[in-house]
């Protein structure tokens, strides 16, 4: 296995034209890495409580339902 300083001394080596795109790239593992849920904001999780929630009680409406809705609802708003 590589360590750090290994990485480092890689990095350290790269002509100066390059860091930038070093940097984005560790960024980027750095994002894909991530647990995204940690990135949630409170309202967000309170959103997601409630739709598990709302699962839990039984209050769903099916897709085909929900589609109709939302068409009568901008119908209704364009009129």
């Amino acid at each position: 296995t590589i360590t750090p300083l290994q990485v480092n001394k890689k990095i350290n080596s790269l002509p100066a034209s390059l860091l930038q795109e070093v940097d984005k790239y560790i960024d980027f593992l750095n994002y894909r890495y991530s647990d995204w849920a940690e990135q949630l904001s409170e309202d967000q999780i309170q959103l997601i409580e409630k739709g598990n929630n709302d699962i839990e009680e039984n209050r769903l409406i099916p897709h085909n339902e929900a589609k109709e809705r939302i068409k009568e609802y901008i119908k209704n708003k364009s009129v």
